[in-house]
């Protein structure tokens, strides 16, 4: 089947930077795009309560034409591409989430109509990821020119193959180096793992021997997680990151340099579709200086 790449669009700013990005996501992938306006109809609250038709009817209209206005830009900037237009009534996060059932990406604005200035992540936004069942794309940070890199956001204690997959995909997809990244606090694992090492905490000698220690043997199995991924994926640049500190500070810092960070976050587990999103997801996307794509995982 062909893949496809589903775009939320409203027509504001935050919108018609997703609208580019998934135009760009698709081509590299060779994928038909969907454009996705949903509306929201509420009828009447009583029987007795009239509404006109014409009320829905304009609403209708007026997301078809929403829809479209996308479908044209993706057109005159892709002429070859298959795209649709997809008005949907309902709330919005439920369509888009339904919408993007079947799809390989998902992108979404970083805020609606209803966001302001302050917001750091709209609520339609993060109510989708709830929801959302493929790969979401949330498009923020500043635009600027490419900066051919993809980071990779990786736990080694719990790698997962769906996140490893979709950020060597993505990295070869863009000609971009994947810089994957594992986070420890290596002053606490240098000092537990090698104390005859680390010697007193009071020598900084003794302590950056041990740090150097636990990043070298924390190195070589980030190699071994990755060696498959690297065989499937050879034409990817792969550098592998060993960080000391927090997690949600050292990833956010390094979207300084990136084009998009890839992230995982695990299936709700409560019988519904959808993501639950931890700290560092979370972190990404109110503080991300580069869209972040958060990929569901078992």
């Amino acid at each position: 089947m062909k893949p496809i790449v589903v775009v939320g669009y409203d027509q504001t700013p935050s919108s018609e930077r997703a609208l580019t990005e998934a135009g760009r996501e698709a081509a590299w992938r060779g994928a038909a795009v969907s454009v996705v306006h949903a509306f929201r109809w509420i009828p009447a609250a009583t029987p007795a309560a009239y509404v006109p038709m014409r009320v829905e009817l304009d609403l209708q209209q007026s997301a078809e034409a929403t829809a479209d206005a996308g479908v044209h830009a993706l057109r005159e900037s892709y002429p070859g591409m298959t795209v649709e237009p997809k008005a949907i009534s309902g709330p919005a996060a439920d369509a888009l989430a339904e919408a993007s059932r079947d799809a390989d990406l998902l992108l979404l604005g970083n805020r609606g109509r209803g966001g302001f200035a302050g917001l750091l992540l709209g609520s339609v936004s993060m109510r989708t990821l709830g929801f959302a069942s493929c790969p979401t794309m949330i498009v923020r940070g500043p635009e600027r020119p490419p900066l051919d890199e993809v980071v990779l956001a990786l736990d080694l204690e719990d790698p997962a193959d769906e996140v490893l997959d979709f950020a060597f995909a993505e990295a070869s997809l863009r000609g971009a180096r994947l810089h994957a990244i594992n986070v420890w606090h290596l002053d606490w694992i240098g000092a537990t793992a090698y104390p005859a090492t680390a010697g007193s905490r009071d020598d900084p000698n003794d302590l950056d021997t041990a740090k150097a220690h636990a990043a070298a043997d924390i190195h070589t199995a980030l190699e071994t997680v990755l060696r498959p991924w690297q065989a499937k994926y050879p034409n990817v640049r792969l550098h592998i990151e060993v960080a000391d500190g927090t997690p949600s500070a050292v990833l956010v810092a390094a979207t300084g340099h990136a084009d998009v960070i890839v992230a995982g976050a695990h299936h709700r587990g409560d019988g519904h579709l959808g993501m639950r999103l931890g700290p560092v997801a979370h972190a990404l996307l109110h503080h991300s200086e580069c869209p972040v794509v958060v990929v569901p995982r078992s």
